[in-house]
């Protein structure tokens, strides 16, 4: 702590305005000297990668309702599936290339199919059972997209930050999250008239860019490292390939660990939370609005709300209650409170007003508390953990939560309706709370280890 009040008091001495106010930015975010262009990269790549998504997420979102919402639950399951068989090849690519190319090949594939989806827009006829079919197909593939860029994106960061550095920038790295969604949410808002392909395009475009900042990351953190063998060691460890090829690596590593088997039963039950109230807000949205552009345009505005709110807790919020209050709140808190958020739906329904409120909660508490806290428990972790273990826990686990999730919120329904269904909900995301600090008290006794 010495240390770094004595780094920072460099630019506080210093008269020049421009000194000062560099100053006043490493203080306002805890940062040592040399950081900011780390931090700023880093932002910006997060940046780009969620704008990329979020142009795609309100497209998605209603092409998957064009087929009407009895369909969902089948989507889920095929992209479980796809979902499945592009992790296993993902684990096998990190034991075979560079651990530097990774990521760059992981952009490139998902680059070139948004270019097919591109051309596949402008020629299929929106009447014709062929366009129906990429509706679905285009569904299965943005959430497989979604899973694979962001958890690529997170493991480069993760293998790149100290643990002490994803505590303090981490949730600032995240606002760059929620400004890329704001972006992307925004335009596809504000530009009901502009045809969805030319959204597409822009989301490859986005991607690419990304690309570039993920390799001035890597280097920039190189820059930083004072000590020769630890520039050394930076170097090799990117130049390899992990040790393993084996795609089933991290599924070992993780039946070894009650740490990783205790975050697999968060996940899990945090995509149930988020299943139940995906499938309660399209029945709503499918019933409320009549067009595709109206419903793309009302998931565009609640993305808006929600990445609007994210920023400011994540600029302001998320470090310093990790920091006085412990990564526990962060990881628990949002289940306790949704759990009410259920209970209330179950009296409101099928009012637009309370999902909206409830969505909006429950995804702002993930993107500026839970997914900090989510990317920090990886930091510890040794590089199969960072690559496979994480890969595998953010695609198949995720997408295996959502397909058991739905058909159990189906089931539900049936027997149940609409009300009890809600209330199961509220049951589970209690219990997610409770694991939350069941988890958190893992992850800070793998600390003192």
């Amino acid at each position: 702590m010495n240390e770094e009040l004595k780094e920072n008091s460099k630019f506080e001495s210093g008269t020049n305005p421009h000194s000062k106010f560099i100053f006043q930015i490493y203080s306002l975010f805890s940062l040592k000297q040399g950081e900011f262009k780390l931090l700023f990269f880093s932002s910006l790549f997060i940046f780009s990668l969620f704008c990329s998504y979020a142009l795609l997420r309100p497209i998605r979102d209603a092409l998957g309702i064009h087929g009407g919402t009895d369909e969902l639950k089948w989507l889920f399951l095929g992209t479980f599936i796809a979902t499945l068989i592009c992790s296993l090849i993902a684990m096998w690519l990190s034991g075979s290339i560079k651990r530097k190319l990774y990521t760059d090949a992981i952009f490139i594939f998902f680059g070139l199919n948004l270019f097919g989806f591109f051309i596949a827009m402008q020629i299929i006829s929106d009447e014709s059972l062929a366009f129906a079919w990429l509706c679905r197909v285009f569904y299965i593939w943005v959430s497989v997209f979604n899973l694979f860029i962001i958890s690529s994106a997170w493991s480069v960061l993760a293998d790149v930050f100290s643990k002490n550095q994803s505590k303090s920038m981490f949730g600032i790295i995240s606002a760059g999250a929620s400004l890329g969604g704001i972006a992307g949410a925004s335009l596809v808002g504000f530009l009901r008239g502009v045809e969805t392909q030319n959204f597409i395009f822009l989301s490859a475009f986005l991607l690419a860019f990304a690309l570039i900042l993920k390799n001035l990351i890597l280097k920039e953190a190189l820059n930083l490292l004072q000590n020769e063998s630890e520039r050394t060691n930076f170097t090799q460890k990117f130049n390899l390939p992990l040790p393993s090829k084996n795609p089933f690596e991290g599924f070992k590593i993780i039946v070894k660990s009650p740490y990783l088997l205790c975050f697999v039963g968060f996940i899990l039950l945090l995509t149930s939370v988020s299943t139940f109230l995906y499938m309660e807000q399209a029945r709503i949205v499918r019933s409320v609005f009549d067009s595709r552009e109206a419903r793309a345009a009302a998931f565009a505005n609640i993305d808006l709300i929600v990445q609007s709110a994210s920023f400011f807790i994540q600029i302001f919020l998320t470090a310093k209650i990790a920091k006085f209050f412990g990564i526990k709140w962060l990881l628990a808190l949002l289940g306790f409170v949704i759990a009410v958020g259920f209970v209330m739906l179950s009296f409101t329904h099928p009012a637009f007003w309370g999902i909206a409120i409830v969505m909006s909660l429950r995804r702002i508490g993930e993107y500026a508390l839970v997914k900090p806290a989510r990317e920090m428990l990886f930091v510890p972790l040794n590089g199969e953990s960072k690559y496979k273990v994480k890969n595998f826990l953010d695609t198949v686990v995720y997408r295996g939560g959502d397909t058991i999730s739905s058909q159990i919120e189906s089931v539900g329904l049936a027997k149940f309706g609409v009300g009890g269904v809600l209330l199961l909900g509220g049951v589970i995301s209690l219990l997610w709370g409770f694991l939350g600090l069941n988890l958190a008290k893992k992850y800070e006794n793998l600390d003192k280890k």
